[in-house]
C-alpha cells in the first residue's frame, strides 16, 4: 500500500508540474504532445543516422587496413626487385667508379 500511495503522489506531482508548465508557457496540451512526439522521432532518426555512420566508418576502416596491407606487400615486392637490380649492376657501377677515379687522378 505504501508503494501505491508513493506512485500516486509521484503521478499527481508530475501531472501538476506538466499542467503548470503548459499554463506558464501558454501551450496547448495536444500541440505539446505532438511536438514531443516529433522531437522523439527526430532524435530516433538522428540515432539511426549515427549508427549508420558508425557502421560506414568501421567498414571504411577495414578497407583502409586491407589497402595498407596490400600496399605494404607491393612495396616489399618493389624493394626486392630494387635489391636484385642493385646486386646485378653493382659490379658495373664499381668499374665505372674506378674508371672515374682513375680519370680524376690522371687529370690532376
Amino acid at each position: 500500500m505504501g508503494i501505491g500511495r508513493f506512485l500516486t503522489g509521484v503521478s499527481v506531482a508530475a501531472g501538476v508540474s506538466l499542467a503548470a508548465y503548459l499554463v506558464l508557457t501558454q501551450q496547448d496540451p495536444l500541440t505539446w504532445g505532438r511536438n514531443l512526439k516529433h522531437q522523439a522521432q527526430r532524435t530516433t532518426q538522428q540515432l539511426d543516422d549515427i549508427r549508420q555512420a558508425k557502421d560506414k566508418v568501421a567498414a571504411n576502416a577495414l578497407k583502409l587496413s586491407q589497402a595498407i596491407e596490400d600496399g605494404t606487400q607491393t612495396l616489399n615486392a618493389i624493394q626486392t626487385q630494387i635489391d636484385k637490380f642493385e646486386f646485378k649492376v653493382a659490379p658495373r657501377v664499381a668499374v665505372i667508379q674506378e674508371t672515374l677515379d682513375h680519370l680524376e687522378q690522371t687529370e690532376i
